[in-house]
């Protein structure tokens, strides 16, 4: 008897060939069976008629790492949306790897920028190992694999100081990066505008690109810029791969600001070049306008040095020069009403849902001085949503079959209450509005739209047994109506749950049916092998 049978379905399986009418049968977390007709009985029968059925959503860029530990909230938000894996630990921050000694600062550097309330948490997992037994007394909604974030491995083996490591230093960070690679971290995460990842040079990382190839796993990077100097940006992670061997990951690839408006087409064909001159090199990409970090990346680099505190004292008494770059980087992102204020954590909650530009005038204040009070409010922390991005190159980005999707979100709950605020609606909506957008604007085949969410994420990460359709591959499916897929958060109320989900089955097991979660969470850390 087989556990689960998706009857009457159209199987769209991952890997770009011509959908068909197929049943799917499911037994001991594995799919058994594909076929026009599965007659065998089942414990469990999903009607699929009229519906997509894919393999699971991979969600290759996400900050959810702490997401699972918040038990007192359903944080549902990524498999309402269809999503059965998320790849935690991006952009240089992760919640692991510490140690007694740096964990007060490492637990800084997560809230900084986030957009959940910590509420008195702190990271308590020292390495990989630790985490994995974390997630088995407290499991997610989604599977969850890590990545080892390059600011957090920094700052436990050297502090968040703006210098080179020494010798000593070096050969300690990948001491502890090849224990978390060997314990199932599915690679390394660069978060270079973000101290003190950004503090590195390249060098340190292709000695570390080094440790990762080893261990074929990857290398993602949000590039030192992504505005003015992006093409620079570019050719730096390019040397890091060439001189590595490393397969670097670009994450959330895009133009930042006005004056790179329209150059995706020069942008896209520079990556394309580096692959044909066998270089392992793809991107991921979020469906959105508006960019979302925190309000401490307005700050120079050099203001960061020795971390979030000593940040907040140089911000208290700010010397021209930091406002003046400060000043500088918000006209990078658009100016002073491209910035959206998400949360202040309570601290100055009049501001909250507000653009920079109504604050400042508020406060009477230059944009720059606005920025530097409401970080000093807010200890650091501070997300924003920036709206800089051009449709026009984030929908010829899409296009491509070398990016596929990232949210750079985190799993939320939708109670509005304990969010108190609305974080970027990537947290809700980036998969359907993935769909969506490419239904809307008929950018390409349903075909390859599901195989850049699933089995491309999957080939980059080095998963072999998911990400496709296939008879002794894990059950990790995904049902959706392809007419009705679509992401209904906003900025101004994003806790919104997506259309067009019908079902989501991981390992087997369904996790999502009839718009609810159906029991308790079952995700558990999926490792690179």
């Amino acid at each position: 008897m087989l556990d689960l049978l998706i009857r009457n379905g159209t199987v769209i399986d991952g890997t770009r060939t011509t959908r068909r009418k197929s049943d799917v049968g499911v037994r001991h977390g594995k799919i058994v069976a594909v076929a026009p007709q599965i007659e065998e009985e089942a414990k469990e029968t999903i009607d699929a008629s009229g519906k997509i059925v894919a393999p699971g959503f991979i969600d290759i860029h996400s900050h959810s790492d702490m997401s699972p530990f918040f038990t007192n909230q359903k944080m549902q938000s990524k498999l309402y949306q269809g999503i059965t894996l998320e790849i935690v630990g991006n952009c240089g921050i992760s919640c692991l790897p510490t140690d007694d000694a740096s964990r007060e600062a490492i637990t800084r550097l997560i809230s900084s920028g986030l957009e959940l309330p910590m509420d008195g948490r702190t990271v308590e997992d020292d390495s990989l190992s630790d985490y994995a037994e974390h997630l088995k007394r407290c499991p997610a909604a989604t599977n969850i694999g890590v990545l080892v974030g390059h600011g957090t491995l920094r700052g436990m083996v050297m502090g968040f100081g703006m210098r080179k490591p020494t010798f000593e230093e070096q050969k300690h960070m990948e001491r502890v990066l090849e224990r978390e690679l060997s314990e199932g971290a599915f690679g390394m995460s660069l978060g270079l505008i973000y101290p003190p990842s950004s503090y590195g040079a390249i060098d340190e990382f292709v000695a570390l690109g080094k440790v990762l190839k080893r261990h074929d796993a990857i290398l993602t990077v949000h590039m030192r810029s992504e505005s003015t100097k992006i093409f620079e940006a570019v050719d730096e992670m390019l040397e890091v791969a060439r001189h590595s061997g490393v397969h670097v990951e670009i994450s959330h690839l895009k133009l930042i600001g006005k004056p790179q408006w329209g150059r995706s087409k020069e942008l896209l064909a520079k990556i394309r070049a580096a692959r044909e001159e066998g270089l392992n090199i793809t991107c991921d990409q979020y469906p959105y306008t508006a960019t979302s970090t925190g309000m401490s990346a307005l700050v120079p680099a050099w203001a960061h040095d020795g971390g979030s505190d000593e940040m907040c004292k140089r911000l208290a008494s700010p010397t021209e020069e930091l406002l003046s770059e400060t000043e500088s980087e918000i006209e990078r992102r658009g100016g002073a009403h491209a910035v959206l204020v998400v949360s202040t954590h309570g601290r100055l909650p009049q501001y909250e849902g507000k653009r920079l530009d109504e604050i400042a005038a508020d406060m009477e204040l230059p944009p720059a001085q606005a920025v530097v009070r409401l970080l000093r409010a807010s200890d650091g922390g501070v997300p924003c949503c920036y709206f800089s991005l051009s449709e026009d190159d984030m929908l010829h980005i899409m296009r491509e079959q070398f990016v596929c999707i990232g949210s750079d979100g985190y799993a939320m709950t939708y109670d509005r209450h304990f969010l108190g605020t609305n974080p970027h609606p990537r947290s809700f909506g980036t998969f359907p509005r993935y769909f969506q957008t490419i239904r809307e604007h008929r950018l390409m085949s349903l075909e390859d739209a599901v195989y850049k969410a699933t089995m491309l994420p999957a080939q980059i990460l080095g998963l072999k047994d998911r990400g496709v359709i296939a008879v002794d591959k894990i059950a990790d499916i995904t049902v959706f109506d392809a007419a009705e897929i679509s992401d209904r958060a906003t900025y101004t109320d994003s806790p919104q749950k997506p259309a067009g989900i019908c079902a989501v089955v991981i390992d087997g097991r369904v996790a999502f049916k009839n718009g609810e979660q159906t029991g308790d969470n079952i995700g558990h850390l999926v490792v690179h092998k």
